[in-house]
């Protein structure tokens, strides 16, 4: 089993070594250098002091290393040697029309980082940050919820329409009249009296002021309120934390004005106490 993993993980540690080509690798080692030697903000035009930058021909981008050699060429100074070596390198890559859109192409999006314990040069991506983070889960969330009020909305309007399919197949009028019913889920629950009325089911309900003219309620799956976007969390959540706030608010204000009348009512008091006296 490990020799089977060492196995696996030298294969994955190779295989990210080579997904960069020789080439790639040449150039990130030399912009690597300049870097470290000049700065982050220097880049193989600068080093070559090249006035057109990108926009520089092969036949300038060779012209100009003649004129450098002419001043860092190492059989004129041997301490120019390593410095020659870099320029007469970056010369060959600009130069070159391929490599010189490969340089580009990586100026422009960036170089990858170079860590020998992950085998070479990779890729080090920004991890997102916690706003970002927090955003994406606070999104699914309220995604989610939309969902589930969908879902719940569904099976209600549907739970709705089984049991007036059940009331209308006892309805012995055909829809042309009124049929009463008594309805009973559990044995334990207070029987329920219903009436189908020219098709349309209705929930009687006592009457306080008048016992025989009972409260009809309709039974009807548009009497279900469907949600929408305003109802998930997205926006129920701040419009809570608003509602909280400005009732603390109001407490407050509210707690100030009883203060203030209570004090106002102690000292009429106690003055009055004082003309007394």
């Amino acid at each position: 089993m490990n020799s089977l993993f060492y196995l696996v993980v030298s294969f994955l540690l190779v295989t990210f070594v080579w997904c960069f080509s020789p080439q790639e690798v040449e150039v990130f080692q030399l912009q690597h250098d300049l870097v470290e030697k000049y700065g982050p903000n220097m880049n193989f035009y600068k080093f070559l002091k090249l006035k057109k930058g990108k926009d520089s021909t092969s036949k300038e981008i060779i012209k100009n290393l003649r004129k450098l050699a002419k001043k860092y060429h190492p059989d004129k100074n041997k301490r120019y040697k390593k410095l020659y070596e870099r320029l007469n390198l970056a010369t060959n890559i600009l130069s070159n029309d391929e490599r010189k859109k490969m340089y580009d192409y990586y100026l422009k999006n960036g170089f990858p980082d170079y860590d020998f314990n992950k085998g070479g040069y990779f890729f080090n991506r920004v991890q997102p940050k916690t706003y970002v983070i927090l955003l994406f889960v606070y999104l699914a969330v309220s995604v989610i919820h939309y969902g589930v009020l969908r879902l719940q909305y569904t099976s209600s309007r549907k739970r709705i329409e089984d049991f007036i399919s059940q009331c209308k197949e006892l309805d012995d009028t055909d829809s042309l009249g009124e049929k009463r019913l008594t309805f009973q889920q559990h044995p334990e629950d207070k029987p329920k009296e219903l009436l189908i009325k020219f098709g349309d089911v209705y929930l009687l309900e006592p009457n306080p002021r008048d016992d025989s003219n009972p409260i009809r309620t309709i039974i009807s799956p548009d009497t279900l309120e469907e949600p929408t976007v305003m109802d998930c969390f997205f926006f129920t959540l701040p419009l809570w934390f608003f509602s909280k706030l400005t009732r603390k608010n109001h407490d407050q204000i509210k707690d100030k004005s009883m203060n203030k009348k209570n004090n106002g009512s102690q000292r009429s008091k106690t003055k009055n106490k004082g003309k007394n006296q």
